[in-house]
């Protein structure tokens, strides 16, 4: 708005000659003018900043987190402060279905996590890479996902308000899986009676009973103390998992089941998604993706480290299981779940059809 001026003032432009009167007058409110419009400029608030949180179960110093911390800078950098990250780590802000659940409902804006978690939400195009032994490798894993076939998956999660941004599914998590027991398993027999702390997912858990384990579903931060306490005996995990989670302060042997291949994928809320602008999309697409480079080199490099340390530390011991006898024992699943249709024929050639 325009200043005000004394009446004083006024009233002396009003004394002078006509001529010079008015245009100084008209000279002082066209400043006034410019003062008041520079001034609202000035006041109007800047840009608003978005905040958009991401949530973990792992802890830190985790691969997880250093490649979320790539993730951030990325983001932040390539937004120039207009977008921002706030990583919470060991579920802060939900457990994996509580997160989920977030997720769909736009309360939760990102989520990093095995791909097994969705399981719940796709069904069987999730369901047949938890079957231990039925993809064999990173490589196979990825095929499959960039497949037609799992193209189903991503379109049932977008129908939840689920969208997948590690579009590259670069992310190998592992290098391998292991058991991690608190009892001595040296051979498929050994798993009899064993209570196996599991996640949500049926198929998973329906694979371990034919092995004649106990499983049993237990968060997963809630796991060494599981163990510690007796709730459980034994965990499956990547192998680059174990030692940030302390398991073998309470399990000491590292059985190496290598059962399936495994990827950790960022997701997005579509609510979250649709509120930002196009360039925003593509810069988290590229952070997720670049993240994921960082998560598989990550996991490559400390593997051995590792286990070096946890048998230094605490005299864990690494066990070499023959996983072809337990291949046998799982066979006569993959029929079932076929019969039931839990698992289509359709699915489980294409599987196995696609290059190793």
């Amino acid at each position: 708005m325009p200043a005000a001026y004394p009446v004083s003032t006024l009233l002396a432009l009003r004394c002078e000659p006509s001529g010079y009167g008015e245009l100084a007058m008209i000279a002082m409110l066209q400043r006034a003018a410019l003062a008041g419009a520079i001034f609202a400029l000035l006041s109007l608030p800047a840009a608003a900043e978005k905040l958009l949180k991401i949530n973990e179960s792992l802890g830190p110093g985790s691969p997880e987190e250093l490649a979320l911390q790539h993730f951030k800078k990325l983001v932040e950098d390539g937004s120039k402060g207009e977008v921002k990250i706030a990583i919470h780590l060991q579920d802060a802000l939900g457990k994996p279905t509580q997160a989920l659940e977030s997720l769909t409902i736009g309360a939760l804006d990102l989520y990093s996590g095995a791909l097994e978690y969705y399981a719940p939400i796709v069904g069987e195009e999730i369901n047949a890479i938890s079957l231990p032994y039925l993809v064999t490798s990173h490589n196979h894993l990825r095929a499959y996902l960039k497949s037609p076939a799992f193209k189903k998956a991503e379109e049932k999660l977008l129908a939840r308000g689920i969208r997948v941004i590690s579009t590259e599914w670069n992310a190998d998590r592992g290098p391998y899986r292991v058991l991690v027991s608190s009892k001595a398993v040296r051979n498929a027999d050994d798993l009899k009676g064993l209570k196996v702390r599991m996640f949500p997912n049926e198929v998973y858990v329906r694979s371990w009973k034919q092995l004649e384990t106990v499983p049993i579903q237990l968060a997963w931060t809630e796991t060494y103390l599981g163990i510690r306490q007796g709730v459980v005996n034994a965990v499956t995990a990547p192998l680059s998992l174990v030692r940030s989670m302390k398991f073998t302060e309470v399990a000491p042997y590292i059985v190496e089941i290598k059962e399936y291949p495994q990827t950790w994928p960022i997701t997005v809320s579509e609510r979250t998604w649709k509120k930002l602008s196009a360039d925003e999309q593509q810069l988290l697409v590229r952070a997720a993706n670049e993240a994921g480079t960082v998560y598989a080199k990550t996991t490559m490099e400390r593997a051995q480290d590792d286990v070096a340390a946890m048998i230094r530390d605490n005299k864990a011991e690494v066990v070499k299981i023959d996983t072809e006898a337990l291949r046998a024992k799982l066979r006569p699943l993959y029929a079932e779940l076929i019969k039931e249709k839990a698992l289509s024929q359709e699915l489980y050639d294409t599987v196995n059809a696609l290059p190793r």
